[in-house]
C-alpha cells in the first residue's frame, strides 16, 4: 500500500480536474496504477488461492477508496471556508495528497473511463468479484454525469434516486458540487427547471453528459445538504 501511496501521490500532484474536454482513453496516472499492480499480482502467482485473492482485493480496494476520498472528501479550501474545521487537522489523513479543490464534468467523464479500465483490468484477473471494489467510485461518477441528477436531487423523487442509486452518498454529492466548475452557457430541462440538460462534446458528438450551469450549483448543493 505504501508504493501505491507514493504512486498515487507523484502521478496526481498536478493534475488537472478541470479537463475542459472529453477524452475516450484512460489518464495516464490509472494506466500506471494499473500496469504496477499486474507486475505486482504477477509475483502472487505461487501463493495460495485465499492469501492471493486477499492481496489482489488490498490492493485495488485502496487504489479505489484513494480515488473516492480525493474526489468526494472537503477539500482543504472547503474546510477553511467553512470555518476551519477538525481543529485546523489535515482532512486527508497521513497520505500526501489534499482532496481535489475543483472538478468539471469533463473531469468527471474522463475519471468514469479510468474506472472502467480499473474495472476491466480487475475483472481480467480472474479474482472473483475483484471488479466491485470500484463499485462505489463508478456509482459516484455515474451519478454526476446523470442528466437526470437534478430532478433526482427534488425531494418529491426520493424514491426514484433511491432506486436508481440505492448507495449513493448524498453527502459525497455535496462536496463534489461544492467542487463543481459549471458553465455559464444555457440548458434546457424536460424533467423540471433543472432536469435534463445536454452538452455535446465538440471532439465527440456523441458524447451526452449532465452539464450544470454556475447559478443551478447552490441549489443542488442545498438539497444534498436537507
Amino acid at each position: 500500500r505504501n508504493k501505491l501511496d507514493v504512486l498515487i501521490d507523484f502521478s496526481l500532484e498536478n493534475f488537472q480536474w478541470v479537463a475542459k474536454s472529453s477524452s475516450d482513453i484512460p489518464n495516464a496516472y490509472a494506466e500506471s496504477l494499473i500496469e504496477y499492480m499486474r507486475s505486482t499480482f504477477a509475483y502472487l502467482a505461487p501463493m495460495d488461492e485465499g492469501s492471493r485473492a486477499g492481496l489482489h482485493f488490498s490492493c485495488c480496494g485502496h487504489v479505489a477508496e484513494r480515488l473516492v476520498r480525493l474526489l468526494a472528501d472537503v477539500s482543504s479550501k472547503g474546510v477553511m471556508d467553512s470555518g476551519r474545521q477538525m481543529g485546523g487537522q489535515s482532512v486527508h489523513g497521513s497520505s500526501g495528497l489534499s482532496p481535489l479543490s475543483k472538478i468539471d464534468a469533463f473531469g468527471l467523464n474522463n475519471l468514469s473511463v479510468d474506472v472502467v479500465e480499473f474495472e476491466n483490468f480487475a475483472n481480467a484477473t480472474g479474482v472473483s468479484q475483484l471488479g466491485e471494489c470500484f463499485n462505489e467510485l463508478s456509482t459516484i461518477c455515474t451519478a454526476m454525469l446523470d442528466r437526470d441528477l437534478p430532478a433526482l436531487l427534488q425531494i418529491e423523487n426520493v424514491s426514484a434516486r433511491r432506486k436508481k442509486y440505492p448507495f449513493l452518498s448524498l453527502e459525497k454529492v455535496g462536496n463534489i458540487l461544492e467542487k463543481y466548475v459549471g458553465t455559464g452557457g444555457m440548458a434546457m430541462g424536460a424533467m423540471g427547471p433543472m432536469g435534463d440538460r445536454l452538452k455535446s462534446d465538440r471532439k465527440n458528438h456523441n458524447l451526452k453528459i449532465l452539464m450544470l450551469k454556475k447559478n443551478e450549483i447552490p441549489l443542488l448543493i442545498k438539497l444534498c445538504r436537507m
